[in-house]
């Protein structure tokens, strides 16, 4: 069966675990069955249970699998989510510094703000952006340290 069929998350790694473990509670419920039937307990009396165990234990597994997908899922989408408003903050505040830099009189002055404006979009696509999946939620204030040089203006 081609691997594009499957939905995402039965993908052949969660199969191969979900197949994995049930072989090996089949046979480790099978070997201690083996344990009993030395003891006097017939082996053909307990196969069934072995079946139903590696079957019970695969679907667990299952279970399990497919829970941690979905909660990786819920997981990038919130960090996908931090990213698109901590770009839209602070990117419109550089964009909305360089329009305000614009109405400037003093060249030097318009020249320095358009400078803020772009070390802000460099930082925040250099230092902040590479850093996402490590925010809880949007950091809308950048740390003090890692401000570039004269950029307080900007917001």
């Amino acid at each position: 069966m081609p691997k594009k069929s499957l939905p995402s998350w039965l993908a052949f790694a969660h199969i191969k675990s979900v197949v994995s473990a049930g072989v090996i509670l089949c046979f480790a419920s099978y070997t201690l069955n083996l344990v009993f039937s030395r003891l006097g307990i017939s082996r053909a009396a307990t196969i069934l249970d072995d079946l139903a165990m590696g079957l019970l234990g695969s679907l667990l597994l299952f279970v399990y699998l497919s829970a941690l997908y979905e909660s990786q899922c819920h997981a990038r989408a919130k960090e996908r989510a931090i990213l698109v408003a901590e770009l839209n903050y602070h990117i419109r505040g550089a964009l909305t510094a360089l329009g305000h830099c614009v109405l400037l009189e003093d060249r030097e002055a318009r020249l320095r703000h358009y400078d803020d404006a772009v070390a802000t979009v460099d930082h925040v696509l250099t230092d902040l952006l590479p850093t996402t999946g490590s925010a809880k939620e949007p950091r809308l204030f950048l740390p003090e340290e890692e401000v570039p040089c004269g950029q307080h203006s900007l917001h």
